[in-house]
């Protein structure tokens, strides 16, 4: 085989520099929004505290505390107290940003140009430089000659570069390489060629718009930036929120000092491309290559090469006789487009989480750039190194080195900006960051596969088709992965979970005896919060289906030539017929039936459940969805094996759900579907990975496939059916979250976190004050009116609560008590304006308790009982009566409920019961005192019984305690007993046994 054209399906070159560009931009708009940030006046810190934040707990407490537990009212206090910027502040950084780098780059050009002068005031008009040059723009194939200028006090023989614009170019020759031309015309051929190379190739432009944005950033944006972090840093630690943002700074600092670094890498690893592709150009053209014949007076090893715009001569040499080097997958390139797709990420979610943009759409459209630039650097590269060692008859690259270089780059990204950790110097989990470099390995595997799936079966002129096809649907499946990592699933892994996976794992065995060992269930349990983020990622099932459906499309691809080779081997006159791939395309039944047949298998599952509560339905065929994914994975044939897995994993998994819901219903698996087929080819990778790795040691060898069959028709159809099938369920999951209200979540049960220090207290105490908590009590304090305690009451109901939890119990009675002024001033302003001085009375315990507080000592928290003692009647017609009436009815329609259902009760209709049985007894807490001994004695007894019992119905029903409930309903039975005795009482009756 002849050699292979460097230039086949495009160096790759121009992506690598749009991922620095991007990166600025992005950056530039990040540092805009935080500096907009600080010239208001925020008091985000404020809310933090008063919301029950602790500086000194660390990021899960973060998590896991105030803000988290009251998300509303937090979100009010940072609407009131720390408004967001203007919308278009933060876009002035990129305005301003390409408005100064367009200046710096006409400038950079104007100081190439100011020692220069044109060729004409050089070399006479009968000059043959004249004629040569023009000679060699047409060799070239220009349509217009660049400006050919010279400076005339460079004395180099060898020295050209050619600057300006891709419309305009310019050509400096050294007067030295002028003098030379007559004594080494080969040698003039050669730099001039090399500089029109540039020219053809397009590159200049974009190479000095770097260089001009670069020079920029680093001055408008990256310095100024790094100066008032390292001022924070030496002025900082005084403040009492050190120990909180102490670490961010540090970050910040880094993150500049390795933008710097990255920069200044990429940068010069693509120019030492783009040379070696201009000394290829120019060698195409009929260059001599004794022009390359130069010593080398460079010194350094490989790490000094780093940093080079040029490379060495011997290894310019080297890549003139064997250009196999540009096709390679090296590990530079993968690390520099992991930490920059990492630090673009990083600085796009900082601008939403600024402006509290938490849609998931927008954070699909957000990380589609960063995928699309992953994408296209690392897909370009593997595809030309599959292609030239498919032509070449050499082992190809798998993709996982380059996948561990690429995620090894993203965890670099993400400790740097910071992305998962706010108060802590590194991740609590630090160690799973292990997931981002295996779903790099994962990326570049799936990448590589498809580039040599393609290459052996398609027949076009140009592989670009197919490359363009895998190259989208691979930015879709990262754009995905990068919004469950950033969005949801990244955090649960690396800070920690927002459950208390032991309270949950009790509960789990109670409901499930025998269900399994601690760590079988925290393993199982730990699944489901990560399965949950899964709904928060538009895309994600849209991204499942490309996996699988666009390399099932090559089996669609009649067999016969590959003309592509023509386009990668321009000097052969027809399109040769290679050998066959090593590992043949296998049978499309071998592909599509085991998976049929394991999905089919697995539906008695659910039919044979059909009749279980929908919880137990879902959970039933997500198990029977996974295990048909897992058997069709296995039986997977062995060649192109992630195509073949990943397919038939999917097509089971299908099946299984497609079933499952005409048994039910589709809306009774909804919640398991974009889980289950998630899960399904995570276990399809799984499989796969495994399988490649025994066939690497050796222990499992590929089985021989028999060549397919020339039925295309048929193939064609059955994959249409499956693509259609594929994205159809995609399509409907998308559409049903579109015109859905409700959101997915699980009922979190917070882990308990430590008190805060005395300190720390007195900051929140001070900070809830400062955004409108003493202001609130005073309104409550001042209350005399209906409307003015109405008023107070809901600003009450949706304040942060008292951050001390000491003062908690005075907080609820506040609330509790102007709740009720609210609610009765409507039907008896008499009464509601009783319940207003009540509230007054808390309010007032409450501010002092605060004051005490906030000069360090102990507060009072004995809540104040209601002053007024009322006679009977008066006490009946404030609302005791009503508290009775209210729990005889709840009461009356849980015992209904039982008694007409006869035993098959559903769970959440039973819960719906006590629950208003246990509001029902709430009511009567904290009420009017009578005046009647007997009677407030005997009402007492009823309000604290009566609100165990409903504690415990709730509790029986959690716990799937069939023995607790009858206890349960036989407490509620009791005090519904007495609610009749004291009804009877209040119309006057006998005492009674009360």
């Amino acid at each position: 085989m002849s050699r292979v054209d460097e230039r086949v399906l495009g160096p790759g070159t121009t992506v690598r520099f749009a991922l620095l560009l991007v990166l600025f931009v992005v950056a530039s708009v990040a540092f805009t929004s935080d500096f907009a940030g600080r010239t208001t006046e925020s008091l985000d810190w404020a809310c933090r505290l008063a919301a029950g934040w602790d500086p000194d707990a660390g990021d899960l407490a973060a998590l896991t505390g105030g803000p988290t537990q009251q998300a509303h009212a937090f979100q009010a206090c940072l609407d009131e107290y720390a408004p967001r910027p203007a919308w278009w502040l933060p876009l002035l950084g990129p305005v301003v940003l390409a408005g100064v780098a367009a200046i710096v780059f006409f400038a950079i050009g104007a100081r190439k140009s100011r020692r220069v002068v044109p060729l004409a005031e050089v070399e006479p008009a009968d000059s043959d430089v004249y004629e040569i040059l023009r000679d060699l723009v047409a060799t070239a194939g220009l349509d217009q000659a660049p400006a050919f200028v010279v400076d005339p006090i460079a004395t180099s023989t060898k020295g050209a570069v050619a600057f300006g614009r891709d419309r305009k170019p310019v050509v400096r020759l050294d007067v030295g390489l002028l003098v030379q031309r007559k004594k080494d015309p080969g040698g003039f051929r050669v730099v001039v060629l090399h500089e029109l190379a540039h020219v053809h190739n397009r590159d200049i432009t974009l190479t000095y718009a770097t260089v001009a944005l670069w020079r920029t950033f680093l001055a408008l944006a990256l310095l100024p930036d790094t100066a008032w972090l390292v001022l924070q840093l030496l002025f900082g630690p005084s403040s009492p929120l050190s120990s909180s943002y102490l670490p961010g700074l540090v970050r910040g600092v880094v993150l500049a000092v390795v933008m710097v670094l990255l920069v200044l890498l990429a940068r010069a690893d693509v120019l030492r491309t783009r040379e070696v592709y201009a000394d290829l150009t120019a060698l195409r053209w009929g260059a001599d290559r004794r022009g390359w014949e130069t010593t080398d007076r460079s010194s350094g090893g490989a790490f000094a090469e780093l940093w080079r715009t040029h490379p060495r001569w011997d290894l310019r040499r080297s890549s003139l006789d064997d250009p196999a080097p540009l096709f390679g997958v090296r590990a530079l390139p993968m690390f520099l487009t992991g930490a920059g797709a990492a630090l673009i990420n990083n600085a796009a979610f900082q601008y939403l989480k600024q402006y509290r943009i938490h849609d998931g759409w927008q954070h699909q459209v957000i990380t589609l750039v960063a995928a699309a630039l992953v994408t296209g650097v690392a897909g370009i590269a593997l595809w030309r190194a599959v292609v030239h060692a498919r032509l070449t008859g050499i082992s190809g690259p798998t993709g996982v080195r380059a996948g561990m270089w690429l995620g090894l780059g993203l965890v670099a990204g993400e400790l740097v900006a910071g992305q998962h950790v706010d108060h802590d110097w590194v991740p609590a989990r630090w160690w799973a960051m292990v997931v981002l470099v295996a779903a790099g390995v994962a990326f570049t595997w799936w990448i590589a596969q498809n580039a040599r799936l393609w290459a052996g079966t398609w027949r076009g002129r140009t592989l670009r088709a197919p490359m363009l096809l895998a190259l989208l649907a691979g930015g879709v499946v990262l754009s995905s992965w990068f919004v469950w990592w950033l969005g949801g699933g990244g955090p649960l892994l690396v800070v920690g979970s927002l459950l208390n996976t032991d309270d949950l794992i009790d509960e789990f065995q109670r409901g499930l005896p025998g269900a399994g060992t601690g760590r079988v269930s925290r393993i199982v349990l730990s699944t489901v919060p990560l399965l949950a983020t899964l709904h928060h990622v538009p895309l994600v099932l849209v991204a499942v289906a490309l996996t699988w459906v666009v390399p099932l499309l090559a089996w669609t691809i009649r067999p016969g030539l590959l003309r592509w080779v023509h386009e990668a081997v321009p000097d052969v006159p027809e399109p040769p017929a290679l050998p066959p791939p090593a590992l043949p395309l296998p049978a499309l039944r071998r592909v599509v039936l085991p998976g049929l047949i394991a999905g089919l298998a697995a539906t008695v599952a659910p039919f044979v459940e059909r009749d279980l509560d929908e919880l137990a339905y879902i959970a039933t065929t997500f198990v029977a969805a996974a295990a048909a994914a897992l058997l069709a994975a296995l039986v997977a044939p062995s060649t192109h094996r992630l195509a073949t897995t990943l397919a038939g994993a999917q097509i089971a998994a299908l099946t299984t759900i497609a079933c499952g819901a005409l048994i039910r219903s589709w809306s009774v698996l909804e919640p398991m579907i974009t889980p289950g087929l998630v899960a399904a080819a995570g276990i399809a990778v799984a499989v796969a990975a495994v399988r490649a790795l025994a066939h690497r040691l050796g222990r499992l060898r590929p089985a021989a496939t028999a060549p397919r069959r020339a039925r295309v028709r048929q193939r064609r159809t059955a994959i249409a059916v499956l693509t259609i099938s594929a994205l159809g369920v995609a399509g409907a999951e998308i559409a049903g979250a579109a015109t859905s209200d409700h959101v997915p979540e699980f009922v979190q049960k917070t882990t308990s976190t430590a008190t805060p220090s005395a300190a720390t207290t007195r900051m929140q105490v001070t900070a809830w004050n400062r955004v409108g908590g003493r202001t609130l009590l005073d309104h409550l304090m001042s209350a005399t009116t209906c409307d003015a305690a109405s008023a107070a009451a809901t600003d009450a109901a949706a304040f942060l609560r008292v951050p001390d939890h000491r003062l908690v119990p005075l907080w609820q009675t506040v609330v509790t008590r102007s709740g009720r002024a609210r609610t009765t001033c409507t039907d008896n302003v008499e009464t509601g304006l009783a319940w207003a001085r009540q509230a007054a009375a808390a309010a007032t315990a409450l501010r002092t308790g605060l004051d005490v507080v906030a000069r360090g000592g102990t507060p009072d928290t004995t809540v104040p009982e209601p002053a007024e003692r009322l006679n009977l009647a008066h006490w009946a017609g404030r609302g005791a009566r009503n508290v009775l009436i209210n729990y005889g009815m709840a009461a009356t329609n849980l015992f209904d409920y039982i008694d007409r259902v006869q035993g098959q009760v559903e769970t959440p209709t039973l819960a719906r019961h006590c629950a208003e049985v246990t509001r029902a007894a709430r009511d009567g807490q904290g009420f009017f005192r009578v005046d009647d001994p007997w009677m407030q004695d005997r009402w007492d007894s009823f309000v604290e019984a009566a609100g165990t019992a409903g504690a415990h119905c709730m509790r029986a029903i959690m716990d799937l305690d069939e023995q607790a409930l009858q206890v349960a309903l036989q407490e509620i039975q009791a005090q519904h007993r007495a609610a009749d005795c004291l009804r009877s009482r209040l119309h006057g009756s006998a005492e009674g046994s009360c």
